[in-house]
Order: structure tokens, then C-alpha cells, then sequence
């Protein structure tokens, strides 16, 4: 070995034979030491109160720094408590911020003197965590450095002024965070004077209009926000390069608002308005973006709060104003019961004068119980030199506005057969038979699934839906988002007696399955080769002729309950 190797090796040993676990109760145990890569900080059981932790450490990826609680959830932040961490590899995880009083600071920032990279929050919590001044700006989390990660924490009833978590950027760096399987819940609004919402209270936002022409190449994937009623940005995208994926919004005022940058994917996402008032969609601004197999039912917000809004844009726009829309792409997409699914040129100045241009919206379908909603609503304002190219959208009733539509643009007066599927919330897709088998496209090769997972190929129906095929992506489950001691209360599915989903009996020389909730069935045999591999219907048995052994069954549920079992074939 060469010498140069060989010290690399011994230091390397040496660091990780001098890494340590160490229990610690307060902050200035944490903040004075000097730690090594594979330390591990363990926060002792208990009530930590107005304690400033302040972490500058480096790990490796073998082997990271660990600040943790010593029970997960155990650990109790109050007062003016908060966490800074900076480095390289710092994962802290099992926190419990709550009821605290802190004003001004964010709760937990990635950032001492230096910034944090390549380092992970998780299992942790924020909750009631409010100055007494709601009108105090301040953030929960505040996003620096590179490579981070927030995964599996929750968030809940933030009452005081600011975005709740926040990105922050610097021009010309890719920051490349994550933001997955979290929960969010329960903002109401601050008002002004007049009673209008005031400005700045987005649960999650991705850069800002000074830094919005930057590629952030941010992910927001498998998050669950309830009741996140702050303002109209329920997420604010003010960067470029970003994408937003299989999320669930439900009973959400706002809406996922593309405010600025250009370049993003919104992909997969569910709304479920359930009727209340101001609940919306997407909003689109800016040059690119591509939004495609989401679902969105019942949503009640029109104008700007519409299920897709198209805003028209301020010509010589500055960085914090209305940028036009342009070669938007807006397809496979399924709308159920919105009061308004399409709002396009719409804005509420007169200022802007910039209609959408380049942009298509096709292979969506829209299906309504009753012929009261408003398909689609064109601005006239300004309208000269829009260009939005409507091709293949299925319709089956409701109301136009402003808008004149050819055959092979609009479809309407289809059977749609549409039926309720059991998913995490029950939701809409098309039944054999549909009219929508009739609509089929190839277009579009790069969306080669629908928004749960289950193959397109050459022949992709309207809507966000394939009528057959496996699912292989789950709606976000409040019960599996999140801190795993704190959610599951108000809207969870049960999921504590998961054995029961799958029964199985042998009648006639046949094993039979017989399941509560639809899915997917896999049998192994004791060696792993797979034997079987079915989808089954609630209710319905399936039958399988198995010689003599022992063989397993896994069940994966249409709702993301997995469960499996041992099978004796005698």
C-alpha cells in the first residue's frame, strides 16, 4: 500500500475508534464540545427550557454526527428554545419543539456561523411554537447550504406571522434539497384592517423574488397539508428547477402557486377541497412549467384560486412582480366538482397585460355531478395574442365563460363512468368502459405513469387516471407522514390491526385470499421466486392452486397498508 493510502486508512480508523456517545442535558454540553465524525449527541429524556443548541460538526456519509433525542419524542423544547446546526453529515433527530415562546428566530436553522450540506431533520416536531405577537415574522425552519434533507417531521398550528419553512438561496448555487413525507397542519390566516390575509404566510417556500431566476432543483414529494389555511400560497415556488410530487392538500385555502422562476414540475399531486371555501389548485406564472397527472375534487376557489389558473403577466416585469406565462404545458390532468377548474388570463390589475402564450392544455378531463360548474373561464382583459393550444379534453358537463371550443378541442356529453375507488381519501377514477377508452393519445412519451404509479404507454387516457395496471405510488397517508410519535389523530386511516386485511381459506383443492381493502397480492414460495403476482378487489375472493409447502403472502393495499403472512398448503 502506498504511504499516502495508508495514512488516509489510520486516520480514518483512528477517527471512528475515537467516535463516542455521549448523553447530554443542556445546550452548552452540546454547543462547547468539539465532535468527531460517528459521534453520537444524546439529548437526555426530559424538559428543555429557553436552551439555544448551537451544532457545528463534521461527519462523513459513513459516519455522520447524531443529535438525538434519547426517546423520540421524549425530548420537550419550550421557552425560547432553538436549534442551529452547520456542517457536513449532522443528522438531529426526535425533537420536540413545543409550546415555546420564541420570537424573531427561526425554531431550527440550518446554520450556525457556517451552513449545513448534505445533512438530514427528522422524526422531529414543531407544535404551537408562537410569540405572543402574531404579528412577529418569524420562520419554523429555515433551509441553507446544500443537500439537505427534511423528512418525516410535523408541523402543526403556527399562529404567528412568516412562511413557515423556507428555503434560502444564493444566486447561481443549486441547492438541491428535499422536502418529503411531512406534515403540515392547522394555519388560520392573520387578517388586516379590512380583514384581508396578510402576505408572508406560505407553509413552505423555495427561494425568493431576488433569488427566483436561480436553479434550486428543490424536491417537495409525499407531504400532507391540512387545513393550512395562511394565505393563498400554500407552497410558494419563487425558484427554477423545482419539483413538486405526489402531495396531498386537503381543505387548504391556498394553493401550490408557481409566483416565480421558471422550470418547475408539478406531478401527481392531490387537492381535495371537501367544499371549503377559497380551497384551489395550482397557480401558474413564469416561463416552462409542466403540470400533469394531479387530481383535484371539490375544490370551491375561483379567480386566482381556481383548480389551474393561467395569471397574465406585467410587461417588463421587475424580479418581484408578474412574469407572463409561457410554454406552459397543462395535461392528464382530472378535475371533480370544482367550482371553476380553468381560470386562464386571469390577474386583477389592469397593469398586466400579458396573456399566456405557447402553452397547451390537453388530455385533461374534467367530470361534474351537476351542469352548475364552470368549466372554463377566459379573461378578456388583455386577450389579444393569447396562445393556448386545447386539444383532447373531456368535459362531460358544466359551464363555459369567454371561451368558443371546436370538437376536437373540448369533448363534451362522453360517459365518463367514473367510480370511487378506496385510496388514503376515497377519489374518482375512470370505470371499465369509460368514454375516455375512446380519447386515447401517445403523445407526451416522457409520462410513462399516472398518478399512482401504474404504466400509460402508448395509450394514455384523459385525466390522471389508468383504468388497469399495478400501482406502484401511494396517495400520502396522514398516519405514515410525519413524526412517527405524533401523527394519526384527526383524519388517519386506522391501520393498527393490519392483519386482519387479508384472509385466506382452502375450499375445493384451492387456496383462496379474500381482502377488505383492493391491492396488490404477491405469493413467494419458501425460496423467493415468486409464484404469484395479482391484483385483487375488495371483497371478491381470488383463487390460486399451490402444491403442498409453505409459501408467503404479501399484501400491498390500494391505500398503502403492507402486511404479509405465512400460508401452510397441506
Amino acid at each position: 500500500m502506498k504511504k499516502s493510502g495508508l495514512i488516509v486508512l489510520l486516520f480514518f480508523v483512528f477517527c471512528h475508534l475515537n467516535a463516542n456517545r455521549i448523553m447530554v442535558s443542556n445546550a452548552s454540553s452540546i454547543n462547547s464540545r468539539s465532535w468527531v465524525a460517528g459521534d453520537t449527541i444524546v439529548m437526555k429524556n426530559g424538559t428543555w427550557t429557553n436552551q439555544a443548541i448551537s451544532l457545528k460538526a463534521n461527519g462523513t456519509v459513513s459516519d455522520p454526527i447524531v443529535l438525538m433525542a434519547e426517546t423520540a419524542g421524549n425530548v420537550i423544547l419550550n421557552g425560547t428554545s432553538r436549534l442551529s446546526f452547520s456542517g457536513n453529515y449532522v443528522i438531529v433527530s426526535g425533537l420536540y419543539f413545543k409550546n415555546g415562546t420564541l420570537s424573531g428566530s427561526a425554531v431550527i436553522e440550518f446554520k450556525t456561523s457556517e451552513l449545513a450540506n448534505n445533512c438530514t431533520l427528522k422524526n422531529s416536531v414543531i407544535s404551537n411554537y408562537n410569540p405572543a405577537d402574531n404579528t412577529v415574522d418569524s420562520k419554523w425552519v429555515s433551509l441553507f447550504g446544500t443537500n439537505n434533507t427534511v423528512d418525516h417531521c410535523s408541523f402543526e398550528n403556527k399562529t404567528n406571522a412568516g412562511t413557515l419553512m423556507v428555503v434560502w438561496l444564493v444566486s447561481g448555487v443549486t441547492v438541491n434539497h428535499v422536502i418529503s413525507n411531512n406534515y403540515f397542519g392547522y394555519r388560520n390566516a392573520n387578517v388586516d384592517s379590512t380583514g384581508a390575509e396578510i402576505n408572508g404566510q406560505e407553509i413552505i417556500r423555495v427561494g425568493d423574488s431576488s433569488t427566483s431566476m436561480t436553479t434550486a432543483n428543490v424536491t417537495v414529494t409525499g407531504n400532507y397539508f391540512e387545513k393550512c389555511n395562511g394565505e393563498i400560497e400554500v407552497i410558494s415556488n419563487k425558484s427554477c428547477g423545482n419539483s413538486y410530487r405526489n402531495n396531498l392538500f386537503f381543505e387548504c385555502h391556498g394553493m401550490l402557486t408557481l409566483r416565480h422562476g421558471n422550470n418547475c414540475t408539478v406531478d401527481g399531486n392531490y387537492f381535495f377541497g371537501n367544499g371549503v371555501s377559497e380551497s384551489g389548485g395550482v397557480r401558474i406564472i413564469g416561463e416552462n412549467h409542466k403540470v400533469y397527472n394531479n387530481y383535484f375534487d371539490k375544490l370551491r376557489g375561483t379567480g386566482y384560486r381556481a383548480g389551474i389558473c393561467m395569471v397574465r403577466g406585467k410587461e417588463n416585469s421587475a424580479l418581484n412582480e408578474y412574469f407572463q406565462v409561457k410554454n406552459a404545458l397543462v395535461t392528464f390532468n382530472t378535475f371533480v366538482d370544482c367550482s371553476q377548474a380553468f381560470n386562464i388570463n386571469y390577474n386583477s390589475s389592469s397593469t398586466l397585460t400579458l396573456p399566456p402564450i405557447g402553452s397547451v392544455i390537453a388530455h385533461n378531463h374534467v367530470f361534474n355531478s351537476t351542469s352548475s360548474y364552470n368549466n372554463v373561464n377566459i379573461d378578456q382583459n388583455y386577450v389579444a395574442g393569447m396562445d393556448v393550444t386545447w386539444k383532447n379534453n373531456l368535459m362531460n358537463q358544466g359551464k363555459f365563460t369567454n371561451f368558443s371550443y371546436s370538437s376536437n378541442q373540448v369533448i363534451t356529453g362522453q360517459v365518463a363512468k367514473m367510480t370511487l375507488i378506496e385510496t388514503a381519501i376515497n377519489m374518482y377514477e375512470p370505470a371499465s368502459g369509460s368514454a375516455l377508452s375512446n380519447y386515447t393519445t401517445a403523445e407526451y412519451p416522457e409520462i410513462q405513469l399516472d398518478i399512482r404509479g401504474r404504466i400509460r404507454g402508448t395509450s394514455k387516457l384523459p385525466g390522471a387516471s389508468q383504468i388497469n395496471g399495478n400501482t406502484t405510488t401511494y396517495m400520502p397517508i396522514k398516519s405514515n407522514v410525519g413524526a412517527s410519535y405524533f401523527n394519526g389523530i384527526s383524519t388517519a386511516i386506522n391501520t393498527t390491526n393490519t392483519t386482519t386485511l387479508l384472509d385466506t381459506y382452502s375450499l375445493n383443492g384451492k387456496l383462496f385470499f379474500q381482502t377488505s381493502i383492493s391491492g396488490k397480492l404477491q405469493i413467494f414460495d419458501v425460496a423467493g421466486k415468486m409464484m404469484f403476482h395479482e391484483e385483487i378487489r375488495k371483497d371478491i375472493p381470488a383463487s390460486f392452486s399451490l402444491n403442498k409447502g409453505i409459501y408467503i403472502a404479501k399484501f400491498n393495499s390500494n391505500i398503502g397498508i403492507l402486511t404479509s403472512k405465512k400460508v401452510i398448503v397441506e
